[in-house]
């Protein structure tokens, strides 16, 4: 049986974004137990999200010289031991190691973004970037899947403590099996890449990420285009089932599904656009569809009221999931096309830096105009209305 060369790649890339995800996802499927146990409100639960997104953006701005001298795969691995060994402080039920734990689960996580990306561009043929880019990016809501069907039975059965250990080691599991891969792809590491404190921190190394998505003003667009994406994703998932909930008066096991009814639309979802991009010979073009699809469902969800039938607000969750949920792997295919081969790896840092800002910035804004409105509706046409600005940007762009 012939093998396509990119098939490694692919596997090894999916199953650490897997991985990540999955491990990012673990304390939030059972926040109130672990705020309980550490004897905080339920509500602190947030402060490790935020946590978990200043880990990933950390090691986005100042992670380049491990990427060079351990290679992608190895930084990977390396990530997923930190994220699994973080999971472990959460064990000790005080408050400030289990935010330390939140900070090494989101730094685990950064390397999945660039050295992803560096091992897919490297070992991919162009006319397929959009699908196996969006395949390995289907990694994300999968991983969030099998937190929540893995590990809350596990806490009913044997308790929570026991639940985060096992899920630990599952997390461990890939991170052993891309070993296989590890020397072919890590081959071209730079062995003599100085690594130390001073050296992570330089300013230098710090602007490394930046310069390299402003050398090119497609790269530019393409990552203020990633903000508008970022801004409607981060507030959709975080709004949706409470907004579904509190302001439509569905039940909150009712939003919860409708909101896992667009989770799990992402999952063949992110793969089905990227295979309409290749189809279609564009990134560009899809994800300019995208954009049109992302703030048209936005603003359809803000038009969502108590009188509409279930089946019609089913709906709009699904296609919200389909447009909202699945621009991810076609827009790094696209990052990586637009960066200089050597640079692709800080390429992608610098602009999933900028995305990660969106997702911190745009629940942020969201919550402030829901609190001033009294109401979701201007909130969700405000998210809505970046990504038809950003289709503005991708029509300059084709």
């Amino acid at each position: 049986m012939v093998v396509a060369p990119w098939f490694g790649p692919l596997a090894v890339t999916l199953l650490m974004q897997l991985s990540c995800a999955f491990l990012v996802r673990v304390i939030p499927v059972i926040g109130p137990v672990v705020t309980e146990s550490a004897g905080v409100p339920a509500e602190r639960i947030g402060h490790l999200a935020a946590l978990h997104t200043a880990g990933t953006m950390w090691f986005l701005v100042c992670g380049a010289p491990l990427l060079h001298r351990y290679g992608p795969v190895r930084s990977l691995q390396l990530g997923g031991l930190v994220g699994a060994l973080g999971l472990l402080l959460t064990l000790t039920d005080a408050w400030p190691l289990i935010m330390l734990s939140a900070l090494l689960v989101g730094l685990g996580y950064g390397p999945a973004p660039p050295a992803g990306s560096d091992v897919l561009a490297r070992h991919t043929p162009k006319q397929h970037r959009g699908v196996i880019f969006s395949i390995k990016q289907a990694g994300v809501p999968l991983g969030g899947a099998l937190a929540g069907l893995l590990v809350p039975p596990l806490v009913a059965a044997f308790g929570w403590r026991t639940a985060l250990a096992v899920a630990a080691l599952f997390a461990l599991l890939p991170v052993l099996a891309v070993q296989h891969w590890r020397a072919s792809l890590d081959a071209d590491r730079a062995k003599g890449q100085r690594l130390s404190v001073a050296t992570l921190l330089s300013l230098d190394n710090l602007r490394q990420p930046f310069r390299a998505v402003t050398a090119s003003p497609r790269l530019t667009r393409l990552s203020a285009v990633g903000f508008a994406f970022a801004v409607a994703q981060g507030c959709l998932f975080s709004f949706q089932a409470t907004f579904l909930n509190v302001e439509i008066g569905l039940s909150l096991a009712a939003a919860g599904s409708l909101f896992a009814l667009g989770q799990g639309v992402g999952v063949p979802g992110r793969v089905f656009v990227g295979w309409v991009a290749d189809r279609l010979g564009s990134g560009v073009r899809m994800l300019l569809l995208l954009a049109l699809g992302s703030g048209t469902m936005m603003i359809v969800t803000a038009l969502i009221t108590p009188a509409w039938p279930p089946a019609a607000i089913a709906a709009a969750s699904a296609l919200a999931g389909l447009t909202v949920g699945t621009w991810n792997g076609v827009y790094l295919a696209e990052v990586a096309s637009a960066a200089k081969p050597e640079a692709v790896g800080e390429a992608t840092s610098g602009s999933t830096f900028l995305t990660f800002i969106g997702y911190v910035v745009g629940p942020f804004v969201f919550a402030l105009i829901v609190g001033w409105t009294g109401s979701y509706a201007p909130a969700f046409i405000a998210a809505g209305a970046l990504p038809l600005l950003g289709a503005l940007v991708l029509m300059r762009l084709r």
